[in-house]
């Protein structure tokens, strides 16, 4: 599968040459500009592929992050949905300093965020910001030296470290070294690098964290109502499963966590799977996947020695499916999960008993797929996947009746 451009990155160096922190800027496949695409646009679109975006460039994620926000993204009242110790907030020049903007940056800076103040030209109109910087930007090809050093010395007093951008050649990086400045970006030290992966839809990442949460050995059920709750289609439909002729027994429910008491932990994983798969795949594909997962966790059930545990041989076999569910190949998607050594090894290599389970499941799914060999499987087997298989369509059904 190709990989998609998700964002480029460009090292942001200290005094000692080693990389401090890297500035995140906006790219897509079709070569638009923030500007193009609109600047608030730009930063959700960025955010969003550098929170979820599953790519093999995670040397860049281990660092702060230097990101341009839009006025009004400033003025939306909301503040960005991540942890403020992990970025640093750039105002660009283009932002002009109004009253409001600056209540605005001020309420952001109570909560935590900490800001650059990019391309900085020495205005006077951006005295009220200067208070709440902890990096001065300045482009250094806007301005000579001499300039540079005058203002650096007017504004000396503020507790702030000073960055030089567009450094081009060494002697510009000596001569602003030698003027004190603390941080240094630019072509001569490192060109912006393209980061590319598989992009994950909200779908696919809300399945992701529903997993996580029901797959914990002591799940926190108020946590997952939560999550449960944030995703309406999901939650109606499992309060339509509940209330159907398959649970129905002590009067219908309405709310989220009587669906989660009601039905209990392990189908409530199974309900889970099923509906986000659905949700994210064609009824087909989700089928496909849903029924392997029914199958390993039979099969598991009917291993003698060294068995797996059944639960997590549903797991094994529906996130083998990931690049079927999420467009994304199954390695890659496993390194973002929390998962126990013998699922990833299952997954990835067909190893353990997890494993073996899976590889067998596998065969039986590409048998009966192509309608070859079946004379030579076990009878006994392919009753299990034809029983796994008749569940899930009955399951899908399902989804489909009355509330």
């Amino acid at each position: 599968m190709a990989s998609q451009t998700l964002l480029a990155a460009q090292p942001i160096y200290n005094r000692d040459s080693q990389m401090e922190a890297v500035e995140l800027l906006y790219r897509n496949d079709l070569g638009q500009s923030a500007l193009a695409v609109g600047e608030q646009q730009a930063t959700s679109e960025l955010l969003f592929n550098f929170c979820t975006g599953i790519t093999d460039h995670s040397a860049h994620y281990g660092t702060r992050a230097y990101i341009n926000v839009s006025a009004d993204l400033l003025l939306s009242g909301i503040v960005l949905p991540v942890d403020p110790d992990m970025v640093l907030v750039e105002l660009v020049e283009r932002i002009d300093p109004t009253p409001e903007l600056v209540a605005a940056v001020r309420h952001w800076h109570e909560a935590g965020f900490r800001f650059a103040l990019d391309d900085f030209a020495f205005d006077d109109t951006w005295a009220p910001l200067l208070e709440m910087a902890e990096v001065i930007k300045v482009d250094v090809s806007q301005f000579t030296p001499e300039i540079v050093a005058e203002y650096k010395s007017r504004l000396a007093h503020l507790p702030v470290r000073w960055l030089a951008e567009k450094v081009e050649d060494q002697e510009t990086r000596d001569q602003y070294l030698a003027m004190g400045f603390d941080l240094f970006q630019g072509y001569f030290l490192a060109r912006p690098k393209l980061i590319s992966g598989q992009k994950m839809s909200p779908s696919g990442i809300q399945l992701t964290r529903l997993l996580a949460l029901l797959y914990q050995p002591d799940p926190d059920i108020g946590e997952l109502t939560r999550v449960l709750s944030e995703d309406p289609d999901l939650s109606l439909n499992l309060v339509r499963i509940v209330n159907s002729p398959l649970y129905r027994g002590s009067g219908k429910i309405a709310s989220v966590r009587e669906v989660v008491m009601r039905l209990g932990l392990t189908n409530l994983r199974h309900w889970v799977a099923m509906l986000s798969a659905m949700q994210t795949v064609n009824r087909e594909q989700a089928r496909l996947v849903l029924t392997r997962a029914h199958v390993c966790e039979a099969l598991a059930g009917r291993v003698r020695v060294n068995a797996p545990d059944r639960e997590e041989a549903f797991l094994t076999g529906l996130l083998s499916g990931a690049e079927i569910m999420l467009g994304v190949p199954a390695d890659e998607f496993i390194d973002t999960l929390e998962l126990h050594n013998n699922i990833r090894k299952a997954i990835l290599y067909r190893k353990g008993p997890l494993g073996r389970v899976l590889r067998l499941a596998i065969t039986l799914e590409q048998a009966v797929a192509m309608g070859t060999g079946l004379d030579k499987c076990d009878t006994r087997l392919l009753r299990i996947y034809d029983h796994a298989a008749s569940r899930v369509q009955r399951l899908i059904r399902e989804l489909h009746g009355p509330v």
